[in-house]
């Protein structure tokens, strides 16, 4: 008996990387705004933005992924979301301090 292997092609697994990074990347910088905005402190800020990527990834999976990731990447679960909010995680806080700074010294 003899075990199926899956083949996958290296520039389109790439090339799904690339833009599911850049929808990570643009949501991040999203929920880093409207956390500055709404003036979220400490534990909530991060809830927020695990709540809004966790969001983001799953709307990638049904709209993009069809539902079916596994034909998309080799490895779903580290590459959507892990590597995800790990790499995701100073851009949000960059534009979450900066908004929240604004907002602040504003009122």
């Amino acid at each position: 008996m003899t075990e199926s292997k899956k083949f996958y092609s290296q520039l389109n697994i790439n090339t799904n990387k690339q833009k599911l990074q850049y929808i990570q990347d643009v949501a991040s910088l999203v929920l880093g705004v409207v956390a500055g905005i709404t003036t979220l402190e400490s534990l909530n800020g991060f809830l927020f933005f695990l709540g809004g990527l966790t969001l983001t990834n799953a709307a990638f999976y049904i709209l993009c992924g069809q539902g079916n990731i596994h034909k998309f990447f080799q490895n779903p679960f580290q590459e959507v979301l892990i590597s995800g909010i790990a790499g995701n995680i100073p851009g949000y806080i960059m534009m979450w301090c900066l908004v929240y700074a604004l907002v602040k010294s504003s009122s």
